[in-house]
């Protein structure tokens, strides 16, 4: 199993899930994109821009689990690289929220920079490697084990963005 194709197949996970929160309720990714300068309403509002980022993410995070070609990949990987420097703007600004899966209280941070600067590099990496496709055809049992990898590594990084920067700013506040 290919760490690389891993990690990637986590990242299109992510997306997906933070598409359909951006989609069901756009509200924290609306906030955040009015921080960083979106008109709060007209055709570029924050909300529309929340909802469509959504579709988008949701999109190529499919795409991302079911396509064999490289081009996705290397797609995945320019959006994580948008999305760091989306929060490295955020946290400049002091937003008080990524605005990524729909929480309030998860702050834009260091780690949620980090974490996006791994998972594009990660994706750029799996470009030249096999894809998540390839890699279950290529196991037994239907790649039950690439699934619960890949599970437990979107876990973790949901963690990594949400849970951990929460747990720092609570400590920070003691």
């Amino acid at each position: 199993m290919q760490a690389a194709t891993a990690l990637f197949a986590s990242a299109a996970v992510l997306l997906v899930l933070a598409g359909v929160v951006k989609v069901s309720r756009p509200t924290t990714a609306a906030d955040l994109m009015q921080v960083l300068g979106a008109p709060a309403r007209g055709p570029w509002s924050g909300t529309r821009l929340a909802v469509g980022l959504g579709v988008v993410e949701i999109v190529l995070g499919v795409a991302g689990l079911v396509s064999e070609g490289p081009e996705i990949a290397l797609a995945v990987g320019f959006v994580y690289l948008v999305f760091a420097a989306t929060v490295l703007r955020a946290m400049a600004v002091g937003a008080p929220s990524c605005g990524c899966f729909g929480r309030v209280e998860a702050p834009p941070s260091w780690f949620h920079v980090s974490g996006n600067a791994v998972l594009a590099a990660a994706s750029f990496v799996a470009a030249t490697d096999s894809s998540p496709l390839e890699v279950m055809d290529a196991q037994p049992a239907g790649g039950v084990g690439f699934v619960v990898v890949v599970g437990l590594l979107a876990g973790l990084a949901l963690v990594v963005f949400i849970a951990l920067p929460e747990a720092v700013a609570a400590r920070r506040a003691q």
